[in-house]
Order: C-alpha cells, then sequence, then structure tokens
C-alpha cells in the first residue's frame, strides 16, 4: 500500500507539471544530464522519414493514463544507423548515449567557463567556437571543420573580423533559429534566482541568433530558470518567459510579440488534437509554418505542446517527441532540459545517465559531472 501511495503522488505531481522535492543540485543536474539524454536519444531518429511510430501516435484514440505509462516505456536510447554527419553525431555509427552538435555546443559553453575564469561573454564565447578544434581528439578534427565553415562566417564578425567573416545577420540565409538553444540553456544554471539576468546574458551571448531568436532562446532560458527554483512548474516556466522582457518586446508598436503567439499557439494545437496524438501530430505538421523544422519557434511550440498532451509526464512526453520526427535531438533536448530541472536527475533512468556520462568522457572527454563543477565554480551567489 505504501508503494502504491508514492506513485500515486509521484503521478499527481507530473499531472499538475509540478517538480518535486529535490535539491538545486539534482535539478541543474537533471537540466544538464536530461538535455545530453534527449540529445542522445533523438540523434538517431533525426530527420528520419517516415518516423517510427507506436500505437498511442497512429490511432485515433484518446491518450489514457495506461496510454502515457506505455509511451514512458518505449522511450529509449539506441545506438546510430548512419555514419558521422558534421551536424549530427561525430562517431560512425555511434553506440547508445552518443551525442550531437546540441551537446557539442554545451562542450564549447563550459570551455568558455573554464578557460576564460568564468568570464562568460559574447567575445569569450565566439573565440570558443573557434577553438573548439584544438580541443578535440584528433580524430573528431575534420568532423569540426566539416561543421564549422557556416557558423565561422558570423563567429569571425563578431569578433571584428572581416576577411573571409560576413555580418551575422547572413547566417543560415537570415533564418531565425533555434542555435541558441544548444549551447545557453546551462546558463539558467548559473544563476537560476534571478531570470532576467539569464535572459539578458543569453541575449548577450547569442551573436548567431537573429531576429526574433534573440527573444525567443532568451526566454526559454529564462524559463529554465525560473524551473529550477524550489516551487518550479510548467506554469510558472512559461509565465516567466511571457513577463521577463527587459527589451519590452510585448510593447513594441503594431506588431505580437512572436514568442507569445507560439506559446499561445501551442496551447490552442493541444486543445484542438482533444487528446489524440495523432491528430497534434497533423497539426503540428501543417500549422507550425516551418520549412526547415529548425526555426526557433518549432522547439517551443512541439515542446509545450506533446507536454500538455501527455499530462506533463516526463519520459512520455520525452518518447512522443521521437516519434513526431523531424529535428528530434533538438527537440528532446529541451524536453529533457526542462523535466531534469522541474524534477531532478532521478527522473531519468540510472542506466541512462551513465551511459550517456560514459560515451561523452569516452569520446569528448568531459561529462556532466565535469559541467557541475564549473557551475559550483562560476554560479552567481
Amino acid at each position: 500500500m505504501r508503494s502504491f501511495f508514492i506513485i500515486i503522488l509521484f503521478s499527481a505531481s507530473l499531472v499538475f507539471g509540478q517538480g518535486t522535492d529535490v535539491s538545486i543540485n539534482d535539478k541543474i543536474e537533471g537540466l544538464l544530464i536530461g538535455s545530453a539524454i534527449g540529445d542522445a536519444a533523438g540523434g538517431p531518429l533525426e530527420f528520419v522519414s517516415p518516423p517510427e511510430r507506436s500505437y498511442w501516435t497512429t490511432t485515433t484514440e484518446k491518450l489514457t493514463k495506461e496510454g502515457i505509462e506505455e509511451l514512458a516505456g518505449l522511450f529509449k536510447l539506441r545506438p546510430y544507423p548512419k555514419d558521422a554527419k558534421p551536424f549530427a553525431q561525430w562517431e560512425p555509427f555511434g553506440p547508445a548515449g552518443t551525442i550531437t552538435d546540441d551537446t557539442r555546443f554545451k562542450m564549447i559553453f563550459f570551455n568558455t567557463l573554464k578557460n576564460y575564469d568564468g568570464e562568460l561573454t559574447m567575445h569569450n564565447f565566439a573565440q570558443s567556437v573557434l577553438d573548439f578544434r584544438k580541443e578535440l581528439p584528433e580524430k573528431y578534427r575534420d568532423n569540426y571543420d566539416e561543421w564549422i565553415p557556416e557558423i565561422a562566417y558570423a563567429t569571425k564578425w563578431a569578433l571584428g573580423v572581416r576577411e573571409d567573416a560576413y555580418p551575422v545577420e547572413r547566417i543560415w540565409g537570415g533564418i531565425p533559429t533555434m542555435e541558441g538553444q544548444m549551447p545557453f540553456l546551462p546558463v539558467a544554471a548559473l544563476n537560476p534566482f534571478d531570470p532576467e539576468w539569464c535572459y539578458k546574458k543569453t541575449y548577450e551571448l547569442g551573436y548567431f541568433d537573429i531576429g526574433i531568436a534573440k527573444d525567443i532562446n532568451s526566454a526559454l532560458v529564462a524559463g529554465l530558470a525560473r524551473a529550477l527554483q524550489p516551487d518550479g512548474s510548467w506554469q510558472n516556466i512559461e509565465e516567466a518567459m511571457r513577463k521577463i522582457d527587459p527589451y519590452s518586446y510585448n510593447e513594441t508598436l503594431y506588431v505580437e510579440r512572436e514568442l507569445t503567439k507560439w506559446l499561445d499557439r501551442s496551447h490552442e494545437f493541444a486543445g484542438r488534437a482533444d487528446g489524440c496524438v495523432s491528430r497534434l501530430f497533423t497539426i503540428l505538421e501543417n500549422e507550425l509554418q516551418t520549412v526547415y523544422w529548425w526555426e526557433v519557434w518549432v522547439p517551443v511550440v512541439v515542446v509545450f505542446a506533446v507536454s500538455e498532451m501527455c499530462d506533463y509526464h516526463p519520459l512520455a512526453s520525452m518518447q512522443v517527441i521521437l516519434e513526431f520526427g523531424h529535428d528530434t535531438d533538438s527537440y528532446a533536448q529541451v524536453m529533457g532540459a526542462i523535466m531534469g530541472a522541474l524534477h531532478g536527475k532521478d527522473v531519468f533512468p540510472g542506466s541512462m545517465r551513465e551511459t550517456v556520462n560514459t560515451e561523452m568522457k569516452r569520446q569528448f572527454n568531459q561529462d556532466v559531472n565535469d559541467w557541475m563543477d564549473l557551475v559550483s565554480t562560476y554560479q552567481c551567489h
């Protein structure tokens, strides 16, 4: 009876999107490892077409509590069925737990903290992007050379270089992307009790975030900071994202704030799906107004709509992200960061955490344990 009671309490906390009673360090570790797990889980499925889908994402039935648990039970890490790619994994046919550029960008973020004694500026971060090659094992340097050119044009420009460089506004053809969501989610861990500071710091660092990406990516990090607080919940994540607005996007003449529009639509999409995951997928496919599936608003809408559909169950939400498809690693790394920040590291199975940390350490000689040491050293107090 006692174990049943504990399960009910845990389930209730998930239904209401409320974090559990865990320490701030566990929440920070949850954010970091959750993001890496999401990246590693989504990497092998990234842009696979058609995506592999299970009963609850293909039926027209409404998702039940039992269905949510079934979906949660399907979430796993898997090996890569493909050779190394510049923006995917750098380990050919990498084993389960191998990460992609979403996590490699976080390695650059933490290299900046380490190599510049915590002086986290746009200049130092941009220089760390260019210096990442020499930090890598020899076998990955050719992969870096394939990955860096488009990013290097903007990075050099941001550093004041004009040879072999282009204005930052040109990156990715001027498309506002989710690139800032890759390195900067850990900014929330440095000052979780000041989400506005986290917004401003992300805004400052994100030289490759152009147009509305500046605001949306910065707001997401502010929301993550709020999630790390003891009473963190999905409700106050979203409230922070909407209300923390140091540069007055909410007051722009004639123009609706894009962040507000897409948060509203995430709830609208989930409501119209009426409990049917396959219907939600159809709505997302038809109404996300995306071409590439990595425009800045796409992960936010997918994550918020899917989590609402799954009654905020962490692993079920992660699994539905994978079954939706497209840029799965980027969506799942955001979902994993939020779920870890709310519920702490133990929301993910210990074996899964160990596998991802082991592969990060084996391949790149750094893991979440190293990151936690850097957070402890350079966190604002």
